[in-house]
């Protein structure tokens, strides 16, 4: 269980989190949604510890992690950016990001491609995602954003984290590429139950996945909406009348 206790964050003259406390139980996957500059990247560069609140207290399993900095609780959390390029090394191979991933801190070397990281294992990550294996030998860069994404996900799910957070993982992605990860996520999400944070500008993906709805406004939680209320919602009540862009696709 993550509790965050009267958060605040102000950069000078911006207050950007006012107070803001909230309860995620385990196993939630919370889907965050809302205008931009409302706080939304914020709070989740204080739940990694990128951020420390100016006041206020981060509880994560009754144990204060307030002072924990991000190295710290990179082993609690893990975060996935919009930014394909920001989650993976992109002149390494698919195989050798893996193999950091599947290590962790662990002490391990990466030489002639990889060596420390079974080959037979890695292929069974990569098919879990419906990728050929010969993808391995590929450097991360040379691939798409949608391929990038989806083994972000999966190297993010090696050392299976008590929180994750997905900040915006679709926004780079065509339509095809984002309903592929945000099917296989949500699956897995749902299968391991694993504590899970998501911000999308998108409603319809906000009406679609997840157990809880937060709608983030001026820096606080101004509506939330459980599973069963979430049928009875029009985009509109969730973003109001701002331009966005669906994916259009269903997701399940």
């Amino acid at each position: 269980m993550l509790r965050l206790q009267n958060i605040n964050v102000s950069f000078g003259k911006n207050h950007v989190l006012k107070d803001l406390s909230c309860q995620i139980d385990q196993g939630d996957f919370v889907v965050i949604v809302g205008a931009n500059g409302q706080g939304k990247s914020t709070l989740f560069d204080v739940i990694a510890g990128r951020i420390r609140p100016q006041s206020g207290a981060i509880i994560l399993d009754n144990v204060d992690v307030t002072s924990f900095d991000e190295l710290q609780r990179a082993g609690i959390v893990t975060r996935i950016f919009q930014n394909t390029r920001l989650n993976s090394v992109g002149s390494l191979t698919v195989a050798q990001n893996l193999a950091i991933a599947y290590y962790g801190r662990r002490r391990a070397r990466l030489v002639n491609g990889m060596d420390v990281l079974p080959r037979i294992k890695a292929q069974e990550i990569i098919a879990t995602i419906g990728m050929d294996v010969s993808i391995l030998d590929r450097p991360m860069n040379a691939l798409s954003g949608g391929q990038r994404q989806l083994i972000a996900f999966v190297m993010s799910m090696q050392l299976r984290p008590k929180i994750l957070l997905l900040d915006e993982p679709t926004a780079a992605l065509d339509p095809q590429s984002a309903t592929k990860l945000l099917q296989y996520a949500a699956r897995y999400i749902k299968e391991h139950k694993i504590t899970t944070l998501m911000i999308t500008h998108d409603p319809q993906i906000a009406l679609h996945i997840g157990n809880k709805i937060w709608v983030l406004e001026g820096g606080n939680i101004s509506k939330q909406f459980n599973e069963d209320q979430r049928a009875t919602l029009h985009p509109d009540q969730l973003i109001g009348q701002i331009d966005y862009q669906s994916i259009s696709l269903d997701l399940f």
